[in-house]
């Protein structure tokens, strides 16, 4: 996976610090005003314009600068008189570049670590009742994105939400383990930027209903990354009562590739710190002086979401106490209802540099180890391009597969939704010369049909009448979980992990027979076996 993902999403990272999510039609509306709300910190002060209320850039906590880099997230510092929130936060500290997308090193440094910021977006005006909540974790390999990437402004405005993006610390400076951290009993480390996002849900709790919000109404909703760090909140004790609901997209916890423990990735804190010149006696204070940017440009020496040499979440620590594949084996976990869904074509944007059989072969072999015979049997290339052979191996591997195994293990404990979705025409900014073949339902397509707004890799305007039909369902199904608006089709999955609700601008439909088309079986024996912990 890591050298497929370098192809595609270098190109867009200098997009991640453009922010189509400022609002900015806010700004320029005719009927522009200032509105004010309270925190338990101090007021703020945002804006309300063309049918929506904004408030951008509040705290959620502390910034974590000096003692507090690598600890976990402390309450906000009050302050006196209303704060601007008429632009967005920094963006947390990452590298942008060909190989420290998914943890390789190098890179163009942008962002800031005072980053803990979050960004609340309501219908204007009041409600005689409160809004129920949406909150948005962003997804970007761990390494890059923000909140403000995205503008949820119309799923506000036309669907009754408040919703919320968020900012969690990334890279090294959210996901670095090192022994010697246990000195500030906090164990080694590993997933700071989770306890960033339990942070902020805890801050939606305390605050959310001077937005206008419902507290006891939030829909927690994800995307990649965010949504596999989502899947890893669902089993954490300190999760209970943050949210009612959660929306995993294209994100799950439970493909055994991605599963580390914390001690495991600690063990590759000491080849980390000393990269960065940290291996004095006192390494803990060292790799506090070291400035973050040289941080954020050091390669990972730890296992990841992408295997050696990425990051992610961990388990075995206060936050995530054992392996998720256990704890929802066991029921041990925050029981509400969820959906888990992923897109048809997800591989595709990995595998446009696969464009022969030697290479083929051998991304195969390097992605698969022992397995990658088998695979190759399974998936010979007939017919069609050589990457999207590999995608459709990939996109079982890593997303179809073990969302529907996640969505079977659920179903024995929590009332569980499936999707698909399979727009094979979704647009795609990216210019063609990249683009060996057709992208179809790539990873990520999804994201503007949610927000229905601009976003990195795709403007809505490009929209044919059918896909924003579409939109309109999916922002509607979305907004309206746990709700009358939730399509009274779409039904539950059974033990078998279906049937699957495909969002497709032909006409949705419910469909028993995703796990067979993804060849399901065939990955649960070769690489999966059991829902259990890794090893």
């Amino acid at each position: 996976m890591r050298r497929l993902l370098l192809s595609v999403l270098c190109l867009a990272l200098a997009a991640c610090a453009t922010h189509p999510g400022k609002v900015g039609f806010v700004r320029g509306a005719a009927d522009r005003s200032a509105v004010v709300a309270s925190t338990e910190a101090g007021a703020v002060r945002g804006m309300e314009g063309a049918g929506v209320r904004a408030f951008l850039g509040v705290p959620y906590a502390a910034p974590p600068l000096g003692d507090l880099r690598w600890r976990s997230p402390r309450p906000v510092e009050p302050w006196i008189g209303a704060r601007d929130a008429t632009r967005i936060g920094a963006d947390c500290t990452q590298a942008l570049g060909r190989k420290s997308v998914i943890g390789g090193g190098g890179g163009l440094v942008v962002g800031d670590e005072d980053c803990l910021y979050l960004n609340i977006y309501a219908p204007a005006g009041k409600s005689t009742a409160a809004w129920p909540v949406m909150v948005y974790l962003p997804g970007g390999a761990f390494t890059i994105g923000s909140g403000a990437n995205y503008d949820p402004s119309r799923l506000a405005r036309e669907q009754g939400r408040v919703v919320v993006t968020v900012n969690y610390r990334l890279g090294a400076l959210g996901w670095l383990a090192h022994p010697d951290f246990a000195g500030d009993g906090e164990g080694v480390g590993g997933n700071w930027g989770l306890l960033d996002q339990q942070a902020a849900l805890r801050w939606v709790q305390a605050n959310i209903a001077a937005f206008g919000g419902d507290p006891d109404e939030v829909t927690l909703f994800a995307e990649s990354a965010g949504a596999w760090t989502a899947c890893h909140l669902m089993t954490s004790p300190a999760s209970e009562g943050l949210w009612s609901r959660v929306i995993l997209q294209s994100g799950s916890c439970i493909e055994p590739t991605a599963l580390w423990s914390a001690d495991e990735v600690a063990q590759g804190g000491d080849a980390f710190a000393a990269s960065v010149g940290c291996d004095s006696e006192d390494v803990r204070a060292c790799l506090r002086r070291t400035p973050a940017s040289r941080l954020a440009r050091a390669a990972s020496t730890r296992q990841g979401l992408n295997g050696p040499g990425s990051w992610g979440p961990v388990y075995g620590d206060a936050a995530v106490p054992e392996a998720p594949p256990a704890a929802f084996l066991h029921g041990r976990f925050v029981r509400t209802p969820v959906i888990v869904g992923s897109n048809a074509d997800e591989g595709r944007l990995f595998a446009t540099e696969v464009r022969d059989q030697d290479r083929y072969d051998k991304e195969t072999v390097w992605m698969y180890g022992e397995h990658g015979p088998a695979v190759l049997e399974r998936y010979p290339v007939e017919g069609e391009a050589f990457g999207l052979t590999m995608a459709r191996s990939f996109t079982a591997q890593k997303f179809a597969c073990p969302a529907h195994a996640l969505r079977r293990v659920l179903a024995a404990h929590v009332p569980v939704w499936g999707y698909e979705f399979a727009d094979a025409d979704a647009p795609i900014v990216l210019p063609s010369w990249m683009l060996p073949y057709d992208m179809g339902a790539y990873h990520a397509s999804e994201v503007a049909y949610v927000f229905g707004t601009k976003w990195l890799f795709a403007d809505p305007a490009r929209f044919t009448p059918a896909q924003r039909a579409l939109s309109n369902r999916m922002m509607q199904a979305w907004a309206g979980f746990g709700h009358d608006a939730f399509p009274a089709d779409w039904t539950v999955v059974g033990d078998g992990g279906g049937p699957v609700r495909v969002f497709d601008p032909a006409g949705d439909r419910m469909d028993g027979d995703f796990a067979r088309r993804h060849q399901c079986d065939f990955w649960a024996t070769t690489i999966f076996g059991p829902v259990a912990p890794r090893g």
